[in-house]
């Protein structure tokens, strides 16, 4: 599997690689690590007492990269499979998404960068451009509820896991990541659809209409009803929830604090770039409001990023 990592100097960062190493798939990873300088602009102070040199700004700002890289690379290389660094010059989530697409990434691994609820709506730009526009899945990784990375223990690996299914045949492939990742039969899963009440039309003309149709199973239904077979057969815990409510994202939230839940799961069905920038809402709003880590999955042949 091949994963971006974008990393940077903070704590969240750190985290976000920690957990990449702690999953049970860790060995199978030839990871890309990436770290984007920022372009220093040019300022013209002829004139003055101040002397300020763009370029060499910028040569000091990557070599201090570069030797954050190399520190990564010595304290992981036997954990991955094999291991490149990247210290591009330009905007970090243009330069991200340019790389994940060069290197035909399976998964982008970001840290996010707040852990009090305000910083979770403000989830920071690069991350949510990143997980919004890029091509391949993308997992943001955070530490449980309002702890920092350094008062957090990374477990092995999720323990608890939410995967929302909706109306699309492409929510089977959701629990591939159960694989993907080599998650421990240990590890429980939560498959759960909402499905939305209707506030604008009357309900009582739904309930009349009813009376007038063969009752059949909708998409979800017949997707939970395959994958919870799947996943029991394969020895995993699993669970299946269907839940009417009017507010599908903030639905998806409360249960998996309820369930303690470490890592939720959503599709995103969108595949042309317009849908990729108005990324569904409630997608949007398990990403940015989630206290715990999301994985956007969205589908990309595994033939074009796997040779195995």
């Amino acid at each position: 599997m091949r994963v971006l990592a974008a990393v940077d100097q903070s704590e969240y960062a750190s985290f976000a690689l920690d957990c990449l190493k702690r999953l049970p798939c860790h060995d199978e990873v030839d990871l890309s690590l990436l770290s984007v300088a920022p372009m220093v602009p040019e300022y013209d102070l002829s004139g003055t007492a101040f002397a300020m040199d763009a370029s060499v700004i910028m040569k000091r700002e990557i070599e201090l990269m570069r030797k954050s890289l190399n520190a990564m690379v010595a304290f992981a290389h036997d954990e991955f499979r094999s291991i490149e660094t990247s210290t591009p010059i330009g905007s970090p989530a243009t330069e991200i998404i340019r790389f994940a697409k060069e290197k035909r990434a399976d998964l982008v691994l970001l840290g996010a960068t707040g852990h009090s609820a305000i910083a979770r709506v403000l989830l920071g730009s690069v991350s949510d451009t990143v997980a919004t526009h890029v091509e391949c899945s993308a997992l943001v990784v955070r530490p449980q509820g309002e702890q920092k990375p350094e008062q957090h223990a990374a477990s092995p690996a999720p323990r608890r896991i939410l995967i929302a299914i909706g109306d699309a045949a492409s929510d089977a492939s959701l629990t591939t990541w159960v694989t993907r990742f080599r998650l421990p039969t240990t590890t429980q899963i939560h498959l759960v659809h909402v499905k939305p009440i209707l506030q604008f039309y009357d309900e009582d003309l739904f309930q009349y209409a009813s009376k007038f149709r063969e009752p059949t199973p909708s998409i979800s239904e017949e997707t939970i009803a395959t994958l919870k077979s799947q996943l029991q057969s394969q020895g995993f815990a699993t669970r299946s929830k269907l839940i009417p409510a009017k507010h599908i994202g903030q639905t998806l939230l409360e249960y998996a604090q309820s369930e303690k839940c470490d890592l939720i799961i959503t599709g995103d069905q969108h595949e042309t770039l317009i849908h990729r920038i108005f990324l569904g809402s409630n997608s949007r709003h398990v990403l940015r409001h989630a206290e715990c880590s999301v994985l956007i999955s969205r589908d990309v042949p595994p033939s074009a990023n796997d040779p195995s």
